[in-house]
C-alpha cells in the first residue's frame, strides 16, 4: 500500500504530482469539515475561508510557474 501512495504522490521522474497534492488538500478539509458535523460542530464558514486561502496561494503558484495546469489533457504520469 505505501508503493501506491508513493507512486500516486511522485511522478516517474521523481518530483511531486502536484495536481494529486491539490485534490488531496481539498479531499482533507472536505474531512475535517465532515468529522467536525458529526461531532456536532459548524465549521462551514471557517473551511470556506481556509479554502479560499489555499486557492489563492494554488493561483499565486501558478502565476509563478510553479504548478501548471496540463493542456490538452495531456498528463506527466505513465
Amino acid at each position: 500500500m505505501g508503493d501506491k501512495i508513493k507512486k500516486a504522490l511522485y511522478n516517474a521522474d521523481g518530483t511531486l504530482n502536484k495536481t494529486v497534492l491539490v485534490a488531496l488538500v481539498s479531499a482533507i478539509l472536505l474531512l475535517v469539515q465532515q468529522l467536525a458535523q458529526i461531532m456536532g460542530m459548524d465549521l462551514t464558514g471557517k473551511i470556506a475561508s481556509a479554502q479560499d486561502c489555499i486557492n489563492t496561494v494554488l493561483t499565486i503558484l501558478t502565476i509563478l510557474g510553479v504548478v501548471s495546469v496540463p493542456k490538452d489533457g495531456a498528463t506527466n504520469e505513465k
